[in-house]
């Protein structure tokens, strides 16, 4: 290397997700993915699994929005189904992450689940397993301006599994003061 040059590394953090939720928890994963792998080279498995199904994958959780209802003039509830591999055992004040494909680039932002969750809501049934997040356009915000004017439903948006420790302890306290502004509060 000359001396005038720099070597540099970059993680572009938008394009890094974890594996699928549970993955760890199943020691034959890692096995069924190589074979799977190796059987169709030079595609990948989940480029056969994408014509089945868009939903399917074997690397990362996907959701197709169903539908998207007009709150406000600037905001918007998604009605997301998620694909195999999503974890419907959140908790209120949880949030899920969102990846949508923008001009060509992967776009990324976190929004506070408003559905509610599956064991406090059991009338749902496991037919109706869906979330919705909703959203207020931001001036500044690319990704929320375009969920909310620009996403159709029938789009395939990837998922993050549900995290965040926003949520009333159990037992709740007898008495809670909540004191809350902006659009993010929503569990």
């Amino acid at each position: 290397m000359a001396k005038n040059s720099i070597k540099t590394t970059a993680i572009v953090a938008d394009t890094v997700r974890s594996s699928v939720a549970g993955a760890k928890q199943h020691p034959g994963w890692h096995l069924l993915r190589t074979v799977a792998g190796r059987i169709t080279t030079p595609l990948l498995p989940d480029d056969y699994l994408k014509l089945a199904n868009p939903l399917w994958s074997a690397r990362e959780l996907r959701g197709k929005v169903l539908d998207v209802r007009r709150e406000t003039v600037d905001s918007a509830t998604l009605v997301i189904k998620p694909g195999w591999g999503f974890s419907f055992d959140y908790q209120a004040g949880q949030y899920v992450g969102i990846g949508l494909l923008v001009d060509g680039r992967w776009r990324w932002r976190s929004y506070s689940l408003t559905s509610v969750p599956e064991e406090k809501h059991p009338s749902r049934g496991r037919g109706a397993r869906t979330i919705t997040i909703t959203v207020k356009a931001m001036p500044e915000g690319f990704l929320s301006t375009h969920l909310v004017a620009g996403v159709e439903p029938g789009t395939i948006v990837r998922l993050a599994a549900p995290q965040g420790n926003f949520v009333l302890p159990d037992p709740a306290p007898a008495a809670v003061l909540f004191l809350t502004a902006g659009s993010g509060i929503t569990p």
